[in-house]
């Protein structure tokens, strides 16, 4: 309980739990509307996850520039990938607040833009940074690898990934050593979960996929678990982030 509240304490907790009501919500309205449930109840649902994401762009407004800034942190990171993947990724996360901002403001009525053209724009700066945090993730999982080829070779890590799977002995050596390395590495899953999740909901907004909301909305309550549970357990949070 204690982690809940502390969670409910910060801005990005309470996001993240709006998020995985909002995306519930659309998954639930659309197997609803599937099952020719009461138009009244799929209304409802939709009202709910509308209120949500208008909510979540008023909690978000102004970060586009902590999010710009902690870009220009992330120029001095040593590693080069890691600073070209997650410099860009950060960049491209500004762009998308920037553009989401001019939609809430269009929501609110305080100003008028073209909203479909904004949405556009905010969903292919959200899809490449969600691109280059895959890139970063597929680079942390090179590195993992390589670290447990090395130990390997060293002695240091007794179980040894088999060469080839030709029996149901070599299975469950290449299981149970897959299992110990996800253990150990945690905080690596949970944000490649949450990035491969992400990655098809502005694909879909954008039109290179057609998921319907159920999926989409399956996919972005994941999302939001995975992230919640980096916030609940530091041992489950990539860094640097």
């Amino acid at each position: 309980m204690d982690r809940l509240g502390q969670l409910n304490n910060q801005a990005g907790g309470r996001d993240k739990i709006a998020r995985l009501i909002q995306y519930a919500s659309r998954a639930l309205w659309d197997s609803l509307e599937a099952a020719n449930s009461s138009p009244a109840i799929v209304d409802n649902f939709k009202t709910i996850e509308y209120i949500l994401s208008t909510f979540r762009k008023l909690l978000r407004f102004g970060k586009c520039v902590d999010v710009f800034y902690g870009s220009l942190k992330s120029l001095h990171y040593p590693d080069l990938t890691i600073r070209v993947t997650l410099t860009l990724s950060k960049l491209s996360q500004s762009l998308f607040l920037l553009a989401d901002h001019f939609l809430w403001l269009a929501r609110t009525g305080l100003t008028t833009v073209n909203a479909k053209r904004w949405s556009s724009i905010a969903n292919k700066y959200w899809l490449f940074s969600i691109v280059m945090n895959l890139c970063r993730d597929f680079y942390e999982i090179l590195r993992v690898l390589d670290l447990h080829k090395s130990g390997c070779r060293a002695g240091i890590s007794r179980c040894r990934l088999p060469a080839s799977l030709n029996s149901g002995e070599d299975l469950k050596r290449l299981a149970l050593q897959s299992l110990v390395l996800v253990q150990g590495h945690r905080d690596i899953v949970v944000d490649t979960v949450k990035n491969a999740c992400d990655f098809f909901i502005p694909l879909t907004a954008l039109g290179y996929t057609s998921l319907t909301p159920r999926t989409i909305g399956l996919l972005g309550a994941v999302s939001s678990l995975a992230g919640l549970w980096a916030l609940l357990e530091p041992t489950a949070k990539l860094t640097p982030a």
